[in-house]
């Protein structure tokens, strides 16, 4: 099976992916919340945004319908979706290349990079050098905002109410239950555990890609641990995302009460 890679990635970037064995459901659940995803357009005045890791586009094709006076880039590894990109959004530039992307960013300028959906990635198909390498560019690249929006969970230790474990056991199709255990660990062991399941139940479309992914590799506090001191946080909010509640309020007659995600805006002091 093909295996694509990160190319291109900043200081030779590179990272091993899992095949969309499914395109067009990914695709669908990429285009799921782009209202949540774009909670920073509100809060900040920008020039030129970058979507790291764009997908089809979607997320900025929502931008520019807003004639928002926006500079919009899109930056993804994958050339297929890179090729549906253009073909949907003509006005937008979308690269697979990075360094295309540093070259024409305007340092004086309000630029922003946008993580939405990407942090657990990295960190599901990147070695541990990749990973430091990938927080040191983000941050040392000259740029005003670096903009998250992703699954962020506290820290969590507590452990699960064995009620929940019975009728989530009782109602999740035991093929994909039984694999997400084999891969992570028995959903009772842990609350940590048992919200990466609920996070991930509903996407079996490329289930071979997402049971692999884990989806809650970085807590909060470890998040704010790799942001250098001449950064500050001026916007957070973490909270449980309602479609996510809702679903599985619906599936298992359980009320989520972790916290899920994260949106957040870090601004460089030298602008």
């Amino acid at each position: 099976m093909k295996i694509k890679k990160y190319k291109n990635f900043l200081l030779e970037f590179n990272i091993n992916t899992s095949p969309i064995t499914d395109l067009s459901g990914y695709i669908s659940k990429m285009k799921k919340g782009i209202g949540d995803k774009l909670f920073f357009l509100d809060k900040i005045n920008i020039d030129t945004l970058i979507d790291f890791g764009c997908a089809d586009g979607s997320l900025l094709g929502k931008i520019d319908k807003m004639n928002l006076n926006i500079k919009l880039i899109g930056y993804d590894i994958d050339p297929e979706m890179i090729n549906i990109a253009k073909s949907q959004y003509p006005s937008i530039n979308f690269y697979s290349n990075w360094s295309e992307i540093i070259e024409n960013i305007d340092n004086r300028g309000n630029t922003a990079i946008l993580l939405s959906s990407v942090i657990h990635e990295i960190y599901s198909y990147g070695s541990t050098n990749e990973i430091n390498l990938f927080w040191n560019q983000i941050f040392n690249t000259n740029i005003k905002y670096v903009i998250i929006r992703d699954m962020i969970p506290s820290d969590i230790i507590t452990k699960p109410n064995p009620k929940d474990i019975e009728k989530i056991k009782e109602k999740s199709d035991p093929k994909y239950l039984t694999d997400f255990e084999n891969k992570w660990g028995d959903i009772s062991s842990n609350n940590k555990t048992l919200l990466h399941w609920l996070l991930k139940y509903k996407y079996t479309n490329n289930w071979f890609r997402e049971v692999r992914e884990n989806y809650l590799p970085i807590s909060l506090n470890q998040l704010k641990s790799k942001i250098p001191p001449q950064w500050n946080i001026i916007y957070q909010k973490h909270y449980t995302y309602d479609y996510i509640k809702n679903l599985i309020k619906q599936d298992f007659n359980i009320e989520l009460k972790e916290k899920t995600h994260l949106q957040m805006i870090i601004q460089n002091n030298k602008y």
